[in-house]
């Protein structure tokens, strides 16, 4: 997802760098490493007494960050590992990357019996929000990205996508309305149907995090896991300040939105791109089965991570002529759309 957090006067972790593995990550900046003290004195206008902390590392292959303020160092690192350690469960539930996580089960098998109660909850959140979307988000795409990603890896520098014919095969495979969720177990209507939760999960986990911490009484956090959830205002008593990303160039941002409890998420094709051209990205119209082209960015504020997440990514996938009428049947969001001309459009219910 593409957003930056304007945070000049914040300190880094020594030592941390994107590149390094989720594993090694956590690894290097958890609960052994410990949590940095951000910003010097006068950086801040803080409450007496008040500090500010930071954590680094990944999830879910993503660049993450905790932010939050209290009074005590160790009080404040015992939070952060209770974080982390809910982000790796909740990775064992939903990575794509281990054989052995409830998702790759449903994937590989086709069902699951006595899933985690977070998959049964993510995927019945998911068929509704593909029901509110007229089907623009769509969990079950997870076969087009195996076909585009399979054939650019086989064709090095070829410049076309996969034939129709192959994209219609594909295609065949993807309808939410066909897995069956009941009584804590998950079935797909058809053999070779798969799911992908990269276009909600971050979110999700977000949502869990902080809830998490607002649980144990701790407020004023900005919670980073791919998408972004501020718990109340900054401690110096201004917003959180949110930068979105320019989706043509991630260093550079193009405005930026203040957050009081509420979330922000932001889906744009050069996320992930197959082949050398840029043409062929990750965000896949169920529909036509191709990189949705309508739009180049689409930013959603609400309150819930979980909702953010997923919006952006059916909005970046609807016409412009549709998006209106979703984000009212949604309700309670704020949404920026980009075109492929740089025209935004705003939109909120």
């Amino acid at each position: 997802m593409f957003f930056s957090t304007l945070s000049s006067s914040f300190s880094s972790l020594p030592g941390s760098s994107h590149g390094v593995s989720r594993r090694r990550a956590l690894k290097l900046f958890g609960a052994a490493a410990g949590i940095a003290l951000m910003g010097g004195k006068g950086a801040y206008a803080l409450p007496e007494g008040v500090s500010l902390y930071s954590w680094e590392g990944t999830a879910l292959g993503a660049p993450a960050k905790l932010t939050l303020a209290h009074h005590d160092q160790s009080a404040a690192q015992t939070i952060v590992t209770t974080a982390i350690h809910e982000i790796e469960r909740l990775e064992r539930v939903f990575s794509l990357h281990r054989a052995n996580s409830d998702l790759s089960i449903l994937n590989r098998e086709g069902h699951i019996k006595r899933a985690a109660a977070d998959l049964i909850q993510l995927l019945s959140s998911s068929l509704r929000f593909g029901d509110q979307t007229d089907g623009a988000f769509d969990i079950t795409v997870q076969p087009l990205w195996l076909l585009f990603s399979e054939h650019f890896a086989s064709h090095p520098g070829i410049q076309v996508g996969p034939s129709e014919t192959d994209i219609r095969s594909a295609l065949d495979l993807v309808d939410y309305r066909k897995i069956d969720i009941s009584n804590g177990s998950a079935q797909f209507a058809k053999t070779g149907m798969a799911v992908t939760l990269n276009g909600i999960a971050q979110g999700y986990i977000t949502d869990r995090v902080a809830d998490l911490l607002r649980d144990q009484g701790i407020n004023q956090v900005l919670v980073e896991l791919g998408e972004t959830r501020a718990l109340d205002d900054h401690p110096d008593g201004r917003p959180w300040n949110i930068g979105l990303a320019d989706p043509e160039n991630p260093n550079e941002t193009t405005e930026v939105v203040e957050l009081v409890n509420e979330s922000v998420a932001t889906s744009a094709g050069s996320g992930t791109v197959f082949g050398d051209d840029g043409r062929y990205h990750h965000l896949f119209d169920p529909r036509s089965g191709k990189p949705a082209k309508h739009h180049i960015s689409a930013s959603v504020i609400t309150n819930r991570a979980t909702t953010a997440d997923a919006m952006s990514t059916a909005l970046f996938v609807l016409p412009p002529s549709q998006v209106a009428d979703v984000v009212q049947r949604v309700g309670g969001i704020k949404a920026i759309t980009t075109s492929p001309s740089g025209v935004k459009n705003r939109f909120s219910s």
